[in-house]
């Protein structure tokens, strides 16, 4: 990408140096006070005609950095946008999970299912259910696809 922006100066750099040359070359035609343009004008329109055809090629090659650039931009774009939604993914399986083992995790000693045998199989089965059906809905809705 430094590439494409040195050239992009570069560029600028040139319609610069083109645009003046340009306006000399057509003073230089329009001029009535210098006879020697007047006898080489067939040559000196030559030369105004390259300075044009010159001048449209630096403003393509300028829409055509622009283009790189743009289609740069959509790209990293497009990476970030599926970084995020990996992310937020990963948030929405854990989030849950994380809230019922947050609960659990307040040392109450009047939590009804605490003295229950099999509460942490059953917490454990729901933590599990939970996390594994929020995959199977992510993977159904295209989310887990990444490539």
């Amino acid at each position: 990408m430094d590439k494409v922006f040195e050239i992009r100066s570069d560029l600028l750099k040139l319609r610069r140096i083109i645009s003046q040359m340009r306006d000399l070359v057509y003073r230089a035609l329009n001029s009535t006070h210098l006879e020697e343009v007047n006898n080489k004008r067939v040559y000196f329109v030559d030369v105004y005609d390259h300075i044009l055809r010159l001048s449209e090629m630096i403003e393509s090659s300028q829409a055509i950095t622009s283009e790189i650039r743009d289609s740069f931009v959509s790209l990293n774009s497009h990476k970030m946008n599926t970084i995020m939604m990996i992310l937020t993914v990963i948030s929405s399986i854990f989030i849950p999970l994380t809230f019922i083992v947050g609960i659990y995790g307040m040392n109450f000693d009047y939590m009804p299912e605490l003295h229950f045998r099999y509460s942490y199989f059953i917490i454990m089965s729901i933590l599990l259910l939970i996390g594994i059906g929020m995959s199977c809905w992510f993977k159904r809705r295209g989310w887990l696809n990444l490539k």
